[in-house]
């Protein structure tokens, strides 16, 4: 055999194995993006039985890359300086999930300004008040509530007993929002009485409130940005089209960073988890402890802070003739205590009840008028009927019912009740 056939068939042998290995790569490549695929899917069907740590992070992404349509539904809450946080304005019957575990339909309205960025929840987009007004409502997530609105006990107070309210509830927001809402959207209706909700995070909430407005200096330095790591200079195309569109991306970034999004949304995971019965419930978040200790410096701040706006309230409203009434939810850690002392033990419970226990008591000195619904809801709960929430710390149904029951008997008993 000559040398030029001999050359000619290890090219082609050489050109054989060149091929071979090409269908291999571009087997490789075929497979690694079907199984990519596939797990994209397979992100978005299994998605309600993922932890809440990854549904959290998982929101924003695209259900698909050919439409703005995200995972779920972009949430209508905006921060503000003068509200803290807000809800848009002119949302109709939209499914909103403020927490993934937890989803409602929202209609929001501005009545007395139909051009403000600001929305509150009511029963239809077509709602107008019912004149004279009996109370103006003002109060954070318990207020807005976290259920369907003809269950919330705001409005259950007009389907139940016919008051004509007008409900200001915003999300995350202390007494610092609560009278800058009142006096912007609420006393132009002028209002018989005022019913302000208080929970446990608005000592919390008004600290970081007056943090926000530059008020006052940290007392704490951030927690978070120390975990995060420098962020790149400028992503590249290709990363702010998976960012928008890939679940499976930021599975793997959330796993190979030095876990930003899992410590935020952390704090929010309740570590214990009770099954007896009805009473089937999780508990113990770090938050709800963290926000409601008043050892810590800033919520003695935020206590001052949410005092003195209730006072400056009080005696606003008394220039007007108006009634102010406090009412104060306790956590679900207190209500269900029978179950949770054996875990969290009294003194945390006890820690739990302190800032509950102070309003109580600058109730009595500032000779407020103010109901504590611990008693009634607890009175439930000890029959094994849940009133909050199973996997969330706002009320459920049967809890809203308690509080419009309660509310309504404390009215009525201090001759408010028409």
């Amino acid at each position: 055999m000559s040398k030029p056939e001999r050359s000619d068939q290890s090219q082609e042998i050489e050109r054989k194995k060149a091929g071979g290995w090409l269908t291999k790569i571009i087997a490789v490549f075929f497979g690694i993006s079907l199984a990519w695929l596939m797990l994209e899917l397979l992100m978005r069907v299994a998605f309600p039985l993922f932890p809440y740590t990854i549904q959290a992070a998982l929101r924003e992404v695209r259900r698909t890359p050919f439409t703005e349509e995200r995972i779920l539904p972009q949430q209508i809450w905006q921060e503000d300086i003068h509200y803290q946080l807000v809800s848009r304005a002119n949302v109709d019957n939209e499914y909103q999930f403020p927490d993934p575990r937890v989803g409602f339909y929202v209609t929001t309205k501005n009545w007395l300004d139909p051009n403000s960025h600001v929305g509150f929840r009511v029963p239809s987009k077509d709602w107008e008040p019912r004149w004279p007004i009996d109370a103006v409502v003002v109060g954070d997530s318990f207020t807005f509530c976290y259920t369907e609105y003809p269950d919330c006990w705001v409005q259950r107070l007009d389907s139940d007993h016919g008051m004509s309210i007008v409900n200001l509830g915003q999300v995350a927001t202390g007494s610092i929002s609560h009278l800058n809402i009142l006096t912007t959207f609420g006393l132009p209706h002028q209002p018989r009485m005022v019913i302000w909700q208080w929970y446990g995070n608005d000592f919390n909430d008004d600290y970081g409130m007056a943090l926000m407005n530059n008020q006052i200096s940290a007392v704490e330095a951030p927690e978070a940005p120390q975990l995060l790591p420098p962020p790149p200079p400028s992503p590249s195309p290709l990363v702010k089209w998976l960012e928008k569109n890939s679940a499976v991306y930021w599975i793997m970034r959330t796993v190979t960073t030095p876990k930003p999004d899992l410590y935020k949304y952390q704090r929010f995971v309740d570590p214990h988890l009770v099954n007896d019965g009805d009473m089937v419930f999780s508990y113990g978040r770090p938050y709800t402890s963290k926000s409601s200790d008043l050892s810590a410096e800033k919520n003695q701040i935020g206590m001052g802070l949410s005092q003195s706006k209730i006072i400056e309230a009080r005696d606003l409203l008394a220039s007007q003739d108006i009634q102010l009434v406090i009412l104060l939810i306790p956590s679900k850690e207190e209500v269900y205590r029978r179950w949770t002392e054996p875990t969290l033990g009294a003194q945390q419970l006890n820690l739990l009840a302190q800032g509950r226990l102070e309003m109580l008591s600058f109730c009595q000195d500032s000779e407020l008028l103010c109901l504590d619904s611990t008693t009634a809801l607890t009175a439930v709960a000890e029959r094994e009927n849940p009133v909050y929430l199973p996997y969330d710390t706002h009320l459920n149904v049967a809890g809203n019912q308690v509080i419009t029951d309660e509310l309504w008997r404390f009215l009525t008993e201090n001759r408010l009740a028409h």
